[in-house]
């Protein structure tokens, strides 16, 4: 059954310091061979270069531009999408190929945005770049399918630091053996990577895997309240975020796709791109 407590209890920051908070995380956190802490980034080529022998036959990164929607959470706020490429950069962070660029608003208490046209259900690998910009909340939850189910990778919830896969066999991304903690700086651009392949799902922020899960050994859901970002979505809570450089690419040559068809009704203030 799908983890199904209220955002006051699972998601809502907590009001300790955060210094505290981060004591009692990681005293709390499993001793895990499966987590590592993200630590200074190796170059994009090194990172593609040690990444094992499966993305040696990968097709080149394709950037996903052009059909988002806004999630619909319900007190959702403001989504606009934004040329980065005319933004003034105060960071160092490796752009990214695609200039499209979600400014997502502090929701009451979720907001996030989905994609909906085709996305491989397996054998893929997807990464982009994300930021809090205000706020001390998850600045990233990226929902994405794994096989026939879904699971969420966040970052920075539960007071601004918690970090994990939502949810491994019903336990949620604060409490099972992906849990940890890292600091994130507001303003600062994270690079974030998931693959999922036949045997696992990774994760990855900075170049530095996070997790690796053997989905032979796990069962994959999502907490009810993402529903909103299926089949593959990026939201944050309570938080200021921005979210960059969504790219996909294929670790085989036919995966299954899945495909999302957004409604009119629904459309988003997101404006497509024209892909030019």
């Amino acid at each position: 059954m799908r983890p199904q407590s209220t955002p006051s209890i699972y998601l809502a920051s907590f009001p300790a310091p955060r210094a505290f908070f981060a004591t009692i995380v990681l005293a709390l956190v499993p001793s895990s061979a499966y987590c590592q802490p993200g630590g200074t980034p190796p170059s994009v080529a090194n990172e593609d270069a040690e990444s094992g022998n499966a993305e040696k036959s990968a097709a080149k990164w394709r950037p996903l531009a052009g059909k988002w929607d806004e999630a619909h959470f319900g007190g959702d706020g403001g989504i606009t999408r934004e040329d980065w490429k005319k933004k003034p950069e105060e960071g160092s962070a490796k752009k990214p190929a695609t200039a499209e660029l979600f400014r997502l608003g502090m929701g009451d208490p979720l907001t996030g945005i989905r994609w909906t046209g085709d996305f491989p259900l397996e054998n893929y690998e997807l990464r982009m770049q994300a930021r809090r910009t205000d706020g001390f909340d998850f600045f990233a939850a990226v929902t994405f399918p794994v096989g026939k189910e879904h699971c969420s990778f966040v970052l920075g919830g539960w007071g601004g630091g918690v970090v994990g896969i939502s949810s491994i066999d019903g336990n949620d991304a604060s409490s099972n053996e992906t849990t940890g903690y890292q600091d994130f700086k507001n303003k600062q651009w994270y690079e974030i990577r998931i693959r999922v392949d036949k045997d696992n799902v990774t994760t990855w922020i900075d170049g530095m895997e996070w997790a690796s899960i053997n989905r032979s050994e796990h069962t994959f859901d999502i907490r009810i309240e993402m529903d909103p970002c299926l089949p593959l979505g990026i939201a944050n809570f309570q938080c200021e975020s921005e979210i960059r450089g969504v790219e996909v690419r294929r670790l085989d040559a036919e995966p299954a796709t899945e495909k999302t068809d957004a409604s009119p009704a629904e459309s988003s203030t997101a404006t497509p791109s024209d892909n030019s």
